[in-house]
């Protein structure tokens, strides 16, 4: 369901009314039908009984693998079998347009990549007594097909935000308005940035690429954005879900932190996208350390190659195994396994020769304090994101030697005008609206990471707050991309 549309948000001011309206205690069923509703027009009926039926299997592994507390080896069936059979479903529905294009009942359920984790990581946080299967079905299918993060996460654990989704929570003014600000940046970085970016982002990189005659320096300054674009997305978006959250007093986890500013590589995993980051450590590569099997490889490569080859063997599979994971997750194409083989590499590399890069900045004489160095890390880290984008992005050989031509054969800086932006599909207008609107963006991030943004606009006098907040609501009104006759782009990361 597209969130610019007239029909999203009369759902999420009726689900907001009916909620602060119903008595505290029954305030969850209003959120339980309107999330289920949402589902159902937003993915079919088919969709649904399919999340549905997921549910009924994470509900009843989780009460059997309660009830046989004492029989740890069927504890443990219990849970392999529950697991299998929900990756399974899933890894179906990621196949599905390669293997059963004919079969008409198959469906891909929304936002099953993200519900599936979720259920996935009640199942073992209940196999690992942290917490308590939950009694009542209801209550699981509320947290699976919660509405606002349904189709792009948070991925939540059941222990954090089941007992939010459960509790009534009272009307706040400073609540109300803290999720306003925070659903307008969010349409601001959507319809203003991401939906005016695609007037050239899609026309270089969506299978165009071959057709392309604008010149490398074009090309580059496109690709820059189109990152900028890919980040204001799935941003954009959680900022709309938290901010719908937050005004009903229900806190999501955040899912960015300025990852732009990050010095490397695993910081930036740590800034972006948390919550999946968050999810494979505590699942998969937690699970992989400790593993007897990987232990034992670890102890004869430390007595037969040495104690730091050992050691690294503890670390290079587990993130191996994660990072090519996390690829499949992102898609099925090649393209995909290449794009978590190119971030394990570099975040195993970082990790692994951590003692030789600090002696090679010592020899080098590099002041790692320096504002100058840590400017050059945190360029290096955005072109790495970019250099990982063109790899998930660029389909075929053909495209990425075009790509490659451009850049170092065919610059053309004299073609970097007006005229080669309006042959790409943005004119001068736009193109100066995009550049304001990311230098805003920039700045906001900027002063995000000295200190909370909103916390600084409240403790503003009335007249300057509400000031910003009319220029936030004007700028996605007047500025925004939207309305009869055209068809505002769903969110990149809706299809995961």
């Amino acid at each position: 369901m597209n969130f610019a549309s007239v029909r999203f948000i009369v759902i999420v001011f009726a689900t907001i009314l009916a909620y602060f309206v119903c008595p505290k205690k029954y305030r969850w069923y209003v959120l339980l039908f309107s999330s289920c509703f949402f589902y159902i027009v937003a993915a079919g009926k088919k969709a649904f009984v399919a999340a549905i039926l997921t549910v009924g299997i994470a509900y009843a592994a989780g009460i059997w693998i309660e009830r046989s507390a004492g029989d740890k080896k069927k504890r443990k069936l219990i849970l392999s079998a529950s697991v299998i059979v929900l990756i399974g479903i899933l890894v179906v529905t990621k196949l599905e347009k390669y293997f059963v294009q004919d079969i008409r009942w198959t469906v891909i359920p929304l936002g099953v990549s993200y519900y599936t984790f979720s259920i996935v990581g009640y199942l073992v946080d209940v196999y690992s007594k942290k917490q308590a299967p939950e009694s009542n079905p209801l209550k699981l299918t509320l947290f699976t097909l919660y509405f606002p993060k349904i189709m792009q996460g948070p991925i939540s654990k059941f222990r954090d935000l089941g007992p939010r989704l459960i509790e009534g929570h009272s009307l706040s003014y400073q609540n109300v308005c803290f999720g306003i600000q925070r659903i307008l940046w969010g349409y601001f970085k959507k319809l203003v940035i991401v939906e005016r970016a695609a007037f050239l982002t899609k026309t270089v990189f969506d299978g165009n690429l071959l057709d392309y005659s604008g010149g490398g320096a074009v090309l580059l300054l496109t690709t820059f954005i189109a990152v900028i674009s890919h980040y204001c997305d799935f941003s954009g978006y959680m900022d709309i879900v938290i901010g719908i959250s937050e005004i009903m007093g229900i806190e999501l986890e955040e899912n960015f932190r300025q990852p732009f500013f990050s010095k490397t590589a695993a910081e930036f995993w740590r800034r972006w996208h948390i919550t999946l980051g968050v999810w494979f450590k505590d699942y998969v590569y937690m699970a992989l350390v400790i593993n007897p099997t990987i232990i034992r490889m670890g102890k004869w490569v430390r007595d037969h190659i040495g104690k730091r080859a050992g050691k690294s063997v503890l670390t290079v599979i587990p993130l191996a195994v994660v990072w090519i994971l996390t690829g499949l997750w992102h898609g099925t194409g090649l393209s995909y396994v290449l794009w978590g083989c190119y971030w394990g590499i570099i975040i195993i590399i970082s990790n692994v020769f951590s003692p030789e890069i600090k002696k090679l900045t010592a020899v080098l004489h590099i002041k790692t304090e320096a504002s100058d160095w840590k400017l050059f890390q945190t360029v290096r880290t955005f072109l790495i994101f970019t250099g990982g984008l063109l790899i998930s992005t660029l389909v075929g050989y053909r495209q990425i030697r075009q790509y490659l031509w451009f850049v170092v054969k065919d610059f053309g800086l004299g073609r970097f005008n007006e005229v080669t932006f309006a042959a790409l599909g943005m004119d001068h207008t736009n193109f100066i609206i995009l550049m304001i609107a990311v230098i805003v963006l920039w700045f906001t991030d900027v002063q995000q990471v000295s200190g909370s943004v909103r916390e600084k606009i409240a403790e503003m006098n009335g007249i300057g707050r509400w000031f910003l907040y009319a220029a936030l609501f004007l700028s996605v009104l007047v500025l925004g991309i939207y309305g009869p006759g055209y068809s505002t782009s769903g969110f990149a990361y809706a299809h995961f």
